[in-house]
């Protein structure tokens, strides 16, 4: 179930919420158990996206940044990202 809800905030409102792609980034191992579970491979591919995406950003900003510093990246970030990169889920299951 928190996946499905961390998949809808990426997809539908990045944008307003920095915090979670600041958690994500910061405990991105917590979600390598489900990656090779079959139903929640749409999800991985997105969080994979989103990690993804932000990583790179992060990198070019350069090494040694405040938390502040992450925290702008990330807002200018969602601004960036292509919202076609992220897919929805047609339907919820259980």
């Amino acid at each position: 179930m928190m996946l499905e809800i961390i998949n809808s905030c990426l997809c539908n409102s990045l944008h307003h919420n920095p915090n979670l792609v600041y958690s994500l980034l910061y405990k991105r191992e917590l979600f390598e158990q489900f990656r090779s579970h079959p139903s929640f491979q749409d999800i991985m591919q997105n969080l994979d996206t989103v990690i993804g995406f932000f990583s790179q950003r992060l990198e070019q900003a350069g090494s040694d940044l405040s938390v502040e510093r992450v925290q702008e990246v990330i807002m200018k970030g969602a601004q960036a990202l292509p919202k076609d990169r992220l897919k929805m889920r047609a339907r919820f299951e259980e």
